[in-house]
């Protein structure tokens, strides 16, 4: 009872698990670019409905867990500049490494990496890379002063591909 939508690679490494009810698209290409991947690891288990976002890859490592319900992967987003149409795409892969908990409705963002034995917390936005092992829970909300030209100085430009509107990636 999975719903996969798109051009993606699946693997699952032994024992891995894929549960039900679960949403994995990617859009066709011109939109998308470039191969993405869905990985896994050993005994790596994703339960139920939760959505991924495959636009880019998403790696799993081994003994890993996205539990509960309704957690969100994302490999792409958006940022709009403070008036009119322009805006940029922006694209990031997805590392979640080996023994990692990640409890129900999860939120995380484009190109975001998570070390090795790190426990996240029901209801988490994962915003930035988690690159110490132990317990993360809630991010208080702040703002963040930034603008459109500042944000494309940060990323590189995806190049090469007949896409239909302007895309950055985050590395």
């Amino acid at each position: 009872m999975n719903i996969l939508k798109g051009p993606f690679k699946l693997y699952l490494k032994e024992k891995a698990a894929l549960g039900n009810k679960n949403y994995l698209t990617r859009a066709k290409s011109g939109i998308s670019y470039g191969e993405s991947t869905l990985q896994l690891g050993e005994l790596t288990k994703i339960t139920t409905s939760h959505h991924l976002d495959l636009t880019r890859s998403i790696f799993f490592g081994d003994f890993s867990i996205l539990a509960g319900i309704r957690s969100q992967l994302w490999t792409h987003g958006y940022y709009h500049s403070n008036q009119g149409a322009d805006r940029v795409r922006i694209d990031g892969e997805i590392f979640i490494g080996d023994n990692v908990y990640v409890g129900s409705g999860c939120i995380f963002n484009p190109g975001v990496r998570v070390a090795n034995a790190v426990h996240i917390g029901g209801g988490c936005t994962v915003s930035k890379n988690l690159d110490k092992s132990g317990m993360y829970v809630n991010q208080g909300l702040r703002y963040i002063e930034n603008d459109l030209q500042n944000i494309r100085k940060k990323l590189t430009k995806v190049e090469g591909f007949d896409l239909v509107e302007e895309v950055y990636k985050k590395e």
